[in-house]
Order: structure tokens, then sequence, then C-alpha cells
């Protein structure tokens, strides 16, 4: 299902560089908050907000210039 995600980013116009690393953020923040990726996807609506502004993970959402919460963003989209 990444490589979909990576790819659709790929459709949708961001660069390569981007879309790894977008790629990359989702599957690292599954893995430090212990949950699957169809965890993720199910549970997408409950996540994401935890990561914007105000959110309990907000830090961890704002690592290098957002790109946590842009890549969830766009997983939301996707």
């Amino acid at each position: 299902m990444l490589n979909k995600f990576k790819n659709w980013l790929l459709e949708k116009h961001y660069s390569p560089l981007t879309s790894e690393d977008y790629k990359t953020r989702i599957e690292r923040l599954c893995r430090k908050e212990s949950f699957s990726l169809e965890q993720l996807v199910k549970h997408i609506k409950e996540i994401l907000p935890l990561y914007e502004r105000s959110g309990k993970r907000e830090s961890y959402g704002c690592r290098s210039h957002t790109s946590v919460r842009q890549a969830l963003r766009r997983f939301n989209a996707f």
C-alpha cells in the first residue's frame, strides 16, 4: 500500500524525493507508535489531529518542517 501511496504522490506531481520521504515517514510513524498500516488507515481521522497544532503529539508532527504532519495529511487524502 505504501508503494501505491508513493506512486499516487508522484501522479500528483510531488517530486520523487518528497514522495519517498513521505512514504518513509508513514512507515516510521507506524513503528514509533506501534500500530500497523491497517490501523493507521482505519483510524486516520482520530490519529491525524494528534499531530496537528495543539494536538498531543504536535512536537513530533512539527519535525523536519512539519514533514510528518504533511505526510499524514497526504496519506489521509490518498
